[in-house]
């Protein structure tokens, strides 16, 4: 018998962690779960775990639900990350050397000991500039502690605005850009660019749009009163959670490239 091995996107939010579980079919998705999780409060604190031994805590039951076979996508805030773009180095480089070169010059860009910071980047083919996503060691390695203590298998760590270009295909012509949004933020994703932004400068998609040199109708936002992400998955059964909105970042993460 050939087991599937369930790919779980989990968003940590302010107040709850929210986890859906895909396996990928020859129809496309197949929905095997989803979780609500409540957190306690102060545990999470903009972006920030604050409390990681209660978070444990709180994961620890829902962590054993999850079957052998399962790869955990973890989103992380975009707020705690930091994007640059550098022009490409003068010379060709191996793959080990451009990434000693890039840490290096992002540390010095920032003016902070390398061994503090965790990054990854792709490069543009055309014009050799290197795009740069970065973090705090220490926010990341909290993750990886919080992996390791409930013995996920962990597939990859996601910028949890990043992780919505994963519904661009599903998405309907001339859509080019998704978006979600919590109680104070816009995250959105395109192609090649994501971000965050808060509700209190962005009120609404029109503005949204502007700000992203896009027309309303280039932004599929997703929200309570629809459409629903759960669309995108071609396979699944009753019941689906009351408000699948809430759910998106989480869904996405779940349908990222890797280890598919």
């Amino acid at each position: 018998m050939t087991f599937k091995t369930w790919r779980t996107g989990v968003h940590l939010q302010q107040d709850k962690a929210l986890a859906v579980s895909l396996t990928k079919e020859k129809s496309g998705w197949r929905l095997r779960r989803w979780w609500r999780i409540p957190l306690t409060p102060g545990v999470i604190q903009d972006g920030v775990i604050v409390n990681l031994a209660q978070l444990e805590n709180s994961l620890s039951s829902w962590s054993q639900m999850l079957p052998r076979h399962h790869r955990i996508f973890l989103a992380f805030p975009a707020g705690r990350t930091l994007q640059k773009q550098f022009p490409g180095p003068a010379t060709q480089l191996r793959e080990s050397e451009q990434a000693t070169w890039m840490i290096s010059a992002l540390a010095r860009e920032l003016e902070m000991p390398p061994e503090k910071l965790c990054f990854d980047y792709t490069q543009d083919t055309f014009s050799r500039a290197c795009h740069v996503t970065a973090a705090q060691h220490n926010d990341v390695s909290a993750l990886l502690t919080l992996a390791e203590t409930l013995r996920l298998r962990l597939a990859a760590i996601t910028p949890d605005a990043s992780a919505l270009a994963n519904l661009l295909p599903f998405a309907v012509a001339p859509a080019q850009c998704i978006a979600w949004q919590d109680e104070t933020h816009w995250l959105w994703a395109m192609r090649h660019q994501w971000g965050r932004q808060r509700i209190t400068e962005t009120q609404s998609v029109t503005d949204l749009a502007a700000r992203l040199a896009l027309r309303p109708d280039d932004i599929v936002h997703f929200t309570r009163e629809g459409p629903d992400p759960f669309s995108c998955v071609a396979l699944s059964q009753p019941p689906l959670p009351p408000c699948g909105a809430d759910f998106t970042v989480a869904l996405a993460l779940a349908m990222g490239e890797r280890n598919a």
